[in-house]
């Protein structure tokens, strides 16, 4: 009797986004800025600290190297700038990063029962950071999500 053996595929969600998430649950600092702060951070030079001074708290859904989706309990307004900062620690790496960012999107949260609202941003200008400069795989290496050698 000749045993048949079936060989499992691996089925890996194809990623179709460009700069893909990682899903992080951080806390953010960030503030609304008036559209005359929003020209200035743009066009000169940025400076987070001093934005930050005053504050609102949310927390993050997931991270790309392009932007965030956080959960807050403030209605920004879509095409809003913000000012965000977040500490961001994974396994070999620590960073504190402050950007200036645009809200892209903002929808009812699906989980009121601690934050009203989703909110979509897009990074225009980051500063003191190094996730940038990792593509998705390196990030995957770093979170250390991969399979091990054998038995621990």
């Amino acid at each position: 009797m000749e045993e048949e053996r079936n060989n499992a595929e691996l089925s890996i969600p194809v990623e179709k986004r460009e700069f893909p998430r990682v899903a992080m649950n951080l806390a953010v600092r960030y503030r609304v800025l008036e559209q005359d702060e929003a020209a200035r951070a743009m066009t000169r030079s940025f400076d987070a600290d001093k934005l930050l001074e005053k504050y609102e708290e949310a927390q993050t859904k997931d991270v790309s190297k392009n932007g965030i989706l956080m959960y807050t309990n403030e209605e920004i307004p879509a095409k809003s700038y913000i000012a965000v900062n977040m500490y961001i620690t994974i396994p070999g790496i620590s960073c504190n990063c402050k950007a200036l960012a645009e809200v892209i999107r903002r929808e009812r949260s699906n989980d009121a029962s601690k934050w009203l609202y989703t909110v979509a941003l897009k990074f225009h200008k980051i500063m003191h950071h190094n996730l940038k400069n990792y593509r998705y795989l390196n990030l995957n290496e770093l979170l250390e999500i991969k399979e091990a050698d054998g038995p621990v």
